[in-house]
């Protein structure tokens, strides 16, 4: 699992800096969280292709987090995109989009799923033999969602010396490394654990987006490899940050710490700071294994 930051700062990004926004790739799978405007730009500097992006989502219908939007799905029609792209939104967005496309007449080359969320209860939103996603309901001004990534059934380390030993012909290595049996060319049944070990860890992933300070998330991020959660504001201006329904670096420190993750990163910045090392610093107060989120960071998870 691989984490790109595309932008790492609030509302009112600094010069030269985006609006939240990130790449995961899971199981070679692209998936796009919050679209915010300059997404294209952001895309192309990081030289990543438009065509691998395969979902889409989006946490809440505040507009850093979801205006790149319908400029995204308009130019994806004119590099005549084929592959089906799926759109994980709030109804609200949903709505907006479909008015935007209704009335400007969009051409839409490809297939386009718009999937609404409005659920306040936390829901599996999409599941395959390799990963599930996850909505976390957050408690911010509107309605909004963070995601929790989650691998599945990593497949298991091959002794390929010991099945060559063993007679395994190589078409059932793959099954081999799924945990099933197989037969040798003699005709013997192989159990898959006597030729593979453990493969790697199943690794998690959550994404906070907007949010204040919110407990109630705990339970559902306990103990995942990687934790983002948002950090507008430092200690010093909590009044802010109540007023707007954000967190400060501490809040994020707290929810790291008491869901036991294993690393927190912490972006959104409030493009009032010069110095983001301070929001690292309060971090480490009370958890330590913390890094800024930053445009054009990567992360292996």
């Amino acid at each position: 699992m691989k984490l790109k930051i595309l932008g790492s700062q609030g509302a009112l990004p600094r010069r030269g800096m985006y609006s939240s926004s990130q790449i995961l790739n899971i199981k070679n799978k692209h998936i796009l969280i919050d679209c915010p405007e300059g997404i294209q730009f952001q895309l192309k500097s990081f030289r990543i292709k438009f065509s691998k992006i395969d979902f889409i989502l989006i946490s809440h219908a505040h507009g850093d987090h979801y205006f790149g939007l319908i400029g995204l799905i308009s130019t994806y029609s004119l590099l005549r995109r084929k592959n089906k792209l799926s759109v994980f939104c709030p109804r609200v967005v949903s709505e907006i989009l479909n008015t935007q496309m209704k009335i400007s007449s969009m051409f839409i080359s490809y297939e386009l799923e718009i999937i609404e969320l409005n659920s306040n209860d936390s829901e599996k939103i999409y599941e395959s033999n390799d990963f599930s996603i996850s909505t976390i309901p957050l408690k911010h001004s509107t309605y909004c969602n963070g995601f929790l990534f989650q691998e599945k059934n990593n497949k298991r380390k091959l002794n390929i010396d010991l099945a060559l030993k063993l007679n395994i012909n190589k078409v059932y290595y793959n099954k081999l490394t799924k945990g099933e049996n197989v037969f040798n060319e003699n005709g013997d049944e192989i159990n898959y654990r006597e030729v593979t070990s453990k493969g790697l860890k199943n690794k998690s992933y959550a994404y906070c987006s907007d949010t204040t300070y919110y407990p109630s998330i705990i339970e559902k991020i306990s103990h995942v490899d990687l934790l983002y959660h948002e950090s507008t504001f430092l200690e010093k201006d909590r009044e802010k940050a109540k007023l707007t329904m954000h967190s400060t670096a501490m809040d994020a420190a707290k929810i790291a710490r008491d869901a036991q993750v294993n690393k927190l990163i912490i972006g959104h910045f409030s493009s009032r700071y010069e110095n983001l090392d301070l929001f690292v610093n309060e971090v480490k107060q009370i958890f330590q294994n913390v890094e800024l989120a930053f445009d054009g960071k990567d992360i292996d998870i």
